[in-house]
């Protein structure tokens, strides 16, 4: 880092300048989505100011950010050596409205509400201080930072800092976050920081700069170009059927870019139909080209469930296309009530998790409220987004979520022969080898709860089986653990009978899972979440040595606010309260993955001390304000409320860590793992 840094002073603007530049932001925006020149006199009006001697004329670079609803909507800037204030709002402004790829294009239904604020930047300079020196350095509120380590650099406004709620060793965390280097790297003496200052003007967008009709999306596809889309797809569909070649281009629909589209078939007799589609919101889709792979997939299967040829000529098929997506907020919080719904649909996402509905004859909340009802458990925190639509049909939906799957009686292992030997000798052997490396017990304990982890038996195996030789293990256990997969419901609980291993097998407790699934809200018996998961399959490895006869119960856990696990935990709780026997809670976790192996201990520390203080809150606030990528955080949460709701005291004592270096990996790229009881005597 240089001695000397050429930088400019804070600008001081009236309230008059403030506006004036606020106004050129608006005004850039509005020309860029619109792809037209900016408006000269708007232009003029701060290049007039920046010249006049006030101090204005001259910063270190610029930010605008875009929000909706208290949510980020894009944000790019420009930053470096001194530079005009004009060129570099103006620039900033630019790069917003076009260049954001981690968003959708902004639609110019989005303007009524939109803020817009501009950051100046200022007084960069170096932080001389070094390691732990440097947190004293950064005051939260008035400095922004930017840290340079090798080719990767990243920076931090300072109302970063401030909107989250960062002391000033977290924002050095977050910077380093942000370069994608380690959090510590900014106690490194070679790693050079920034500290500069931002100077913020905020306000909503100045819709005043809008031309007539600027407020509105352009969506130049016709009705009669969607109806022709249909007899063209329904076409295709019956030549595959037939064996002919499909045609690839619809000559009453010219080829465009779009962002969605549907494919809905509704045979003889079928009030819902069949839906095949694609979306893409941030790219778009070439629509002859989609339209075709989506015909394709209709008439395989049309195929495979054999519909009669009365059934095919008599089978309608529609066709919805969607353009201009636009952002309003989260469910709960959106504010898109002036939106009208003849000609945009609504989309509620969460995840990977999308729900949708198009009707011109309901309310634009009664569509969300429908849309977030299939979303499922996380609907409270799922995005909001509407689209401009041109629909064959007057009222359609769908979703991609996931329907649950009964399974098979017999749940067969999923992970041997990679996380742990498929023949059943060499997997006997392996098991007997954790426990012979566990220190004997000076007595059996009458646990309510442990947490042990799940990788393979060779790398974690010895930890999980010194709890559980620790323990007393009652006819029932109940395993709590992460689902890693995108397969099945979000919150699932097995159906199986039995659960197979190589040489042996693990009986299940169907009657509490049923019980279990009727009384605790968004938990469902579902198999595909089962089926590849291996969070409770490497716990039954070990339980089967030690406890044969043991009947179990197995829940994967999708996301889920602390909200929301505390009100798991209240079911659970009282499902609890009345069996015969209270069940062993078993929390399947990992804790932090693929940090070096110094950085991985230091951050596994943070997670088992909140979880020593037996605070469940405490716990699920430390992981997730810190990026702690402990996969059983869920679970361990859900299980302590859980406790605490059946007035158990936390007892809670750490039996092992250790991390996959220890194992003989390697310690640039590990995985943590600690065995824990809970409410042990």
């Amino acid at each position: 880092m240089p001695d000397q840094i050429v930088t400019a002073a804070k600008p001081v603007l009236t309230a008059e300048q403030k506006s004036a530049v606020h106004r050129l932001a608006s005004e850039v925006v509005a020309a860029a989505i619109h792809q037209r020149t900016v408006n000269s006199q708007i232009l003029d009006a701060v290049s007039a100011f920046s010249a006049d001697g006030t101090g204005a004329a001259t910063v270190m670079g610029a930010f605008v950010t875009l929000n909706t609803n208290g949510r980020l909507r894009a944000c790019c800037g420009t930053v470096g050596n001194p530079m005009s204030l004009l060129q570099a709002v103006r620039h900033a402004a630019e790069r917003t409205a076009t260049e954001d790829h981690r968003f959708p294009p902004i639609s110019p239904t989005e303007f009524s509400q939109l803020t817009l604020d501009i950051t100046l930047l200022s007084d960069f300079e170096p932080l001389i201080q070094q390691g732990e020196e440097r947190v004293a350095a950064v005051e939260v509120g008035t400095h922004g930072l930017k840290i340079v380590s090798g080719d990767q650099t990243g920076l931090l406004l300072p109302s970063v800092a401030v909107d989250a709620g960062w002391d000033s060793r977290e924002f050095l965390n977050q910077v380093c976050r942000k370069a994608g280097l380690p959090v510590t790297s900014w106690m490194e003496a070679d790693t050079q920081l920034l500290r500069f200052e931002g100077h913020t003007i905020e306000d909503k967008f100045d819709d005043s700069v809008l031309l007539p009709g600027e407020d509105r999306a352009a969506f130049d596809m016709t009705q009669s170009e969607v109806d022709a889309l249909c007899r063209f797809a329904k076409a295709n569909i019956m030549a595959q059927i037939q064996g002919a070649i499909p045609s690839c281009l619809g000559p009453e629909c010219p080829d465009r870019s779009v962002n969605g589209i549907v494919v809905r078939l509704l045979l003889p007799g079928d009030t819902l139909g069949v839906t095949f589609s694609n979306f893409q919101v941030r790219a778009g889709l070439a629509l002859q080209t989609t339209l075709l792979q989506l015909t394709q997939a209709a008439a395989v299967w049309l195929q495979s469930v054999q519909a009669n040829q009365q059934s095919l000529s008599q089978m309608n098929v529609d066709c919805v296309v969607f353009a201009d997506p636009a952002m309003h907020g989260i469910v709960g919080q959106s504010s898109v009530v002036e939106l009208s719904t003849a000609d945009r649909a609504i989309m509620v996402v969460e995840g990977q998790r999308r729900a949708w509905s198009f009707c011109g004859d309901k309310a634009v909340n009664e569509l969300i409220t429908n849309a977030a009802a299939r979303i499922g458990n996380r609907a409270d925190t799922a995005s909001v987004y509407s689209f401009a639509v041109r629909s064959s049909a007057t009222d359609i939906s769908d979703s991609n979520v996931p329907v649950p799957q009964a399974g098979t009686p017999v749940r067969p292992p999923a992970v041997a022969g990679t996380f742990y030997p498929a023949d059943a000798a060499q997997f006997l052997q392996v098991v007997n080898d954790c426990y012979a490396a566990c220190t004997a017990p000076d007595d059996i304990i009458a646990a309510s709860a442990v947490m042990v982890p799940h990788a393979g038996l060779r790398l974690s195996g010895r930890i999980a089986a010194d709890v559980l030789n620790r323990i007393h293990i009652p006819n029932t256990v109940i395993i709590l653990g992460p689902k890693h997969t995108r397969d099945g419901v979000d919150w699932a609980v097995a159906p199986h009978q039995t659960w197979q291993l190589p040489g042996c097998s693990v009986a299940a407790d169907v009657p509490l899972a049923e019980k279990l699934a009727a009384q605790i809200n968004g938990l469902e018996l579902d198999a595909a979440a089962h089926a590849q998961e291996h969070s409770t399959e490497i716990i039954l490895t070990l339980l089967a040595r030690i406890a044969p006869k043991v009947n179990v119960v197995s829940i994967a856990m999708g996301g889920a606010t602390f909200a929301q696990c505390q009100s798991f935990a209240a079911e659970l709780a009282a499902v609890i309260r009345d069996l015969p026997e209270a069940p062993l809670l078993i929390i399947s976790s990992d804790m932090h993955h693929f940090a070096t192996d110094v950085e991985n201990r230091r951050l596994d520390e943070m997670a088992l001390a909140a979880m020593e203080t037996g605070d469940p809150e405490e716990l699920f606030h430390i992981v997730s304000s810190n990026n702690i990528s402990m996969c059983g955080v869920i679970p361990a949460v859900i299980v302590m409320e859980t406790l605490h709701a059946m007035q158990i005291p936390l007892n809670i004592r750490r039996i092992g860590y250790a991390t996959s270096a220890d194992a003989g990996g390697d310690t640039e790229r590990v995985v943590g793992y600690a065995g824990v009881i809970l409410a042990g005597d």
